[in-house]
């Protein structure tokens, strides 16, 4: 019996043994799934742009077109985003831009406090204008991405498209001019899209383009929106419903661009665009 019982516990022993590798296993795969989940949600942009703005508690941004008041902020803003200085935007052209048609233009904007902020490198804080007159906290309203475009009759966007009038400020009237806005064109070609290095990957870009393409749908005025990118971001236009439409002969800024073309009217269906 004394045999037969020491067999016996061996056998439970190993049992046991065996039970305790498999628990062993099944504990290390949940812990491989529970680290692939954390790295997960660190990785939605919710989460990111917790970490860039945490006063921003909910996130309650206001999108809302660009006025000539805003230039200041939308040069700090171009410089910040476009680390190469041939691409950016000249203050004078954002000027242009700004004051000749605000309408195809829009900002993103959040409401901050500038003593939660002053140590978070935002390079538009310093330009932001009063919320309210009075606020006990002082908030500002601050600019995150900006959109700003002209119209013009073309297809694609040009150099012509990309240039301005020189003399546009003494003008009384807006007049036809072979550069620059073209009133009454049918396509927006969407110049510069530029988002704060701080808030990138946080769905900023993509809330602000959604806006922007409902707005050109809305005002039924335009048939598409162009623009012209360097071939890493060309899908990341394709996001929001754009096709490349290959190689541009625009040669602003160095050229190797291609045409991203989008109808306002299909931006839910990028195939169609």
């Amino acid at each position: 019996m004394a045999g037969a019982d020491r067999q016996a516990a061996e056998a439970e022993n190993d049992q046991a043994v065996d039970e305790s590798l498999d628990l062993d296993g099944d504990f290390a795969e949940q812990q491989k799934m529970m680290s692939k989940r954390r790295r997960a949600a660190k990785d939605k942009p919710e989460y990111r742009l917790k970490k860039a703005l945490p006063f921003a508690k909910p996130f309650v941004p206001t999108i809302r077109p660009l006025t000539v008041a805003d230039l200041e902020a939308c040069i700090a803003l171009e410089n910040a985003a476009f680390t190469q200085p041939e691409h950016r935007a000249s203050p004078e052209k954002l000027a242009y831009r700004l004051t000749v048609c605000p309408e195809v233009s829009l900002g993103l904007f959040v409401t901050i406090a500038p003593e939660q902020a002053k140590d978070l490198g935002i390079e538009t804080l310093a330009l932001a204008r009063p919320v309210e007159t009075g606020r006990a906290d002082g908030a500002v309203s601050v600019l995150l991405a900006h959109a700003i475009s002209t119209r013009t009759h073309g297809d694609v966007v040009t150099d012509a498209d990309m240039d301005y009038p020189k003399d546009w400020r003494a003008r009384s009237a807006r007049v036809a001019e072979p550069v620059g806005h073209q009133e009454g064109g049918k396509t927006v070609a969407l110049h510069s899209f530029a988002v704060l290095p701080r808030v990138h990957r946080c769905g900023l870009g993509q809330m602000l383009m959604r806006a922007f393409l409902d707005q050109m749908k809305s005002c039924g005025l335009v048939q598409r929106v162009a623009l012209i990118c360097q071939e890493h971001l060309a899908t990341y236009y394709q996001r929001s419903g754009y096709k490349c439409l290959g190689k541009s002969e625009a040669q602003f800024g160095g050229g190797g661009w291609y045409n991203m073309v989008c109808k306002p009217s299909s931006r839910l269906s990028p195939s169609q665009c």
